[in-house]
């Protein structure tokens, strides 16, 4: 085992050596504190993440597609934290291994074999259509035969779904925690992109921890 010191958390690395199916413990974490996110009158909030939906994968399959227009599935889980639609459209995906719900901090269990991928998404709350996810492709869960073990935020990306024009994080009208109701800002007709409308925001490692150990491996950074 390797250790390595990275932003915000000890990552750590190791191989074990996979089976027909290899059973994974990951946990998606939101560590951002009561400061995290500064706002606009020079006062801060936290950045909190919303529930979501995860997958295993192979093949094809994705969540989403960059510089594509979001569908309403994914725009209700970028705008509204709503993830229901999103698993739905996704449970019957060719290439889709297992889908369900999660429940940040919450440990979900996967069987995965080599050339599987791991993806998720979750709303980034503070905002009109943000939201946390994996690069389209999803994370690796084996180098050849060998499972991969660690403190992976470093995979993690703000994204933005293009769908809602965007506010000041933290501060906007239209944004879920202060809006009248689900789907009311005005639209965008964007796509889907790494987060990039000229506001700030938080490091990602300071609003989501993820983490991925194969069953029987322990973590050295208390997950």
């Amino acid at each position: 085992m390797t250790l390595a010191v990275a932003t915000g958390a000890i990552a750590f690395a190791t191989k074990v050596q996979a089976a027909d199916a290899t059973a994974f413990s990951i946990t998606i974490r939101n560590v951002s504190g009561a400061i995290t996110l500064a706002l606009p009158d020079g006062k801060a909030t936290s950045a909190p993440i919303a529930p979501g939906l995860y997958a295993v994968v192979r093949g094809d399959a994705k969540l989403f597609t960059p510089n594509e227009a979001a569908g309403h599935s994914l725009e209700s889980l970028a705008e509204d934290g709503d993830a229901a639609a999103l698993l739905a459209a996704i449970k019957y995906i060719d290439g889709v291994v297992t889908a369900d719900m999660f429940a940040p901090g919450l440990p979900l269990t996967v069987k995965a074999q080599p050339g599987d991928r791991f993806v998720f998404a979750s709303m980034f709350v503070q905002s009109n259509d943000k939201f946390v996810a994996t690069d389209s492709n999803g994370i690796d869960l084996f180098e050849g035969q060998d499972s991969i073990a660690g403190d992976l935020t470093s995979k993690v990306v703000l994204w933005d779904a293009g769908t809602e024009k965007d506010e000041a994080p933290g501060a906007g009208p239209n944004q879920a925690p202060r809006q009248a109701g689900p789907n009311t800002g005005p639209d965008e007709r964007g796509v889907v992109r790494a987060a990039d409308d000229g506001f700030t925001y938080p490091a990602i490692s300071d609003v989501i921890q993820l983490t991925v150990l194969p069953r029987g491996v322990k973590s050295k950074s208390g997950s």
